[in-house]
């Protein structure tokens, strides 16, 4: 039986209904010039397809594999690009107006002391990992001397270039230490709330990763989560399917927005709109344009709505619309044992 995606792509009447260009795939000779566009295109119609086959899975009964996200990671994400910065900063505001004020730090460096950078990008998928299974296993010690499991987890081939990537990701996040404030109404102003979370309190990473990696026994590869910190996302985490977030590991930007619509509409006890200019304060660190943001938030709309049609948001020029979601149907369940959490998101 053939999936959603495999349908939509082989035929064109379907194209107009997912709200996409059908892309001109062309094999391509040696030496010509590569068409991103009609690549961009194609991948956007790939996870289109992706996104229904989820709705395909959630109308089955079959129960999703949750991971759970810590709620800061949604409210103020890490960047999306490498940068020299070694500070950075989100602010989010809540349902209940209170703010919180997520500040990043890189703090590592190598062995001649230069810098290690800010992690950034798909750095979050292997973070939101890790957080997940220290969760799941009551263990701040989560290990990674099986790179291979990780790599085929989120569908990457374990080639040479991708174990060196992983290295390079968990040397990032090695080095990363975040302050999370949260600002509450009071009666004669806000209570503040203020901690110094060192993301990992200790990392071990080898010189070189591989499927043959091996390591001495009293020092596996892997993550040691800083006391508070762990007891943060213990605390404020959110569910959601695996799935869909390794389909979106390569676009964290639409990974960010789509888990922060999922979590709100969640959330939401009634319709409100959300000002364009308070977004970009929690998701963006170097786009004003309010149009780009706009455009970026109805995209998300549309493909999230291809798995989840009772998704209740609107990217409008005053701001994201966002209630909850119609007759009640949230993006799975809310008898699975990980919903629970939903509720003090």
């Amino acid at each position: 039986m053939k999936k959603l995606s495999q349908i939509i792509a082989g035929d064109n009447s379907l194209f107009e209904s997912s709200g996409l260009t059908k892309p001109r795939l062309v094999a391509k000779s040696k030496g010509e010039k590569r068409d991103y566009k009609e690549e961009e295109k194609a991948a956007q119609l790939s996870l289109y397809g992706d996104m229904a086959d989820y709705r395909v899975q959630r109308n089955s009964g079959i129960s999703p594999q949750l991971v759970q996200i810590a709620q800061c990671m949604i409210l103020c994400g890490l960047p999306y690009r490498a940068t020299t910065e070694t500070k950075m900063q989100r602010l989010a505001r809540t349902g209940d107006d209170s703010l919180v004020r997520v500040t990043f730090h890189a703090l590592g460096q190598d062995y001649d002391g230069n810098q290690i950078p800010m992690a950034f990008g798909a750095d979050r998928t292997l973070l939101h990992f890790g957080i997940d299974q220290a969760i799941k296993l009551k263990s701040r010690f989560v290990r990674l001397d099986n790179p291979t499991e990780y790599l085929r987890a989120i569908g990457k081939q374990t080639s040479g270039q991708n174990y060196a990537r992983l290295r390079e990701t968990i040397r990032r996040l090695s080095g990363l230490s975040i302050v999370v404030e949260r600002f509450t109404p009071g009666k004669n102003g806000h209570d503040e709330t203020r901690q110094t979370l060192p993301i990992l309190e200790a990392a071990h990473v080898p010189s070189r990763l591989s499927k043959d990696t091996s390591t001495p026994i009293d020092v596996p590869c892997g993550l040691r989560f800083g006391e508070h910190f762990y007891n943060e996302v213990n605390q404020h985490h959110v569910p959601f399917p695996w799935e869909l977030l390794c389909k979106l590991e390569q676009k964290p930007q639409m990974q960010d927005i789509i888990l922060f619509l999922h979590r709100r509409s969640f959330a939401a006890k009634t319709t409100s709109t959300i000002p364009w200019a308070n977004l970009r304060q929690q998701i963006w660190h170097d786009d004003s344009n309010t149009r780009r943001i706009r455009v970026r938030f109805a995209d998300a709309i549309h493909l999230l709505k291809a798995a989840w049609p009772e998704l209740n948001a609107q990217a409008t020029s005053h701001g994201l619309i966002i209630g909850p979601p119609r007759n009640g149907k949230h993006l799975f369940d809310s008898y699975l044992p990980e919903s629970k959490y939903l509720g003090s998101a």
